[in-house]
């Protein structure tokens, strides 16, 4: 999903939990998860984001999508 929608989906949760990373192979990325609903969304972006303040984060060493 694209950076700005993942924001949107954040924008809707009271107290998101984010797992963050950064990943790749020629370009280090960094890679966003969250859960809303029930249902899993990830991004990557080539800059960080700008997670609301209530965003609790976890870093992770990598995340994997199948």
């Amino acid at each position: 999903m694209e950076p700005d929608e993942f924001a949107k989906i954040l924008s809707k949760s009271e107290a998101p939990v984010v797992v963050t990373a950064r990943g790749g192979f020629l370009n280090r990325k960094f890679q966003y998860l969250t859960s809303y609903k029930g249902l899993f969304f990830f991004t990557s972006s080539p800059t960080p984001l700008n997670l609301p303040y209530k965003a609790e984060q976890v870093a992770a060493r990598s995340i994997w999508i199948p």
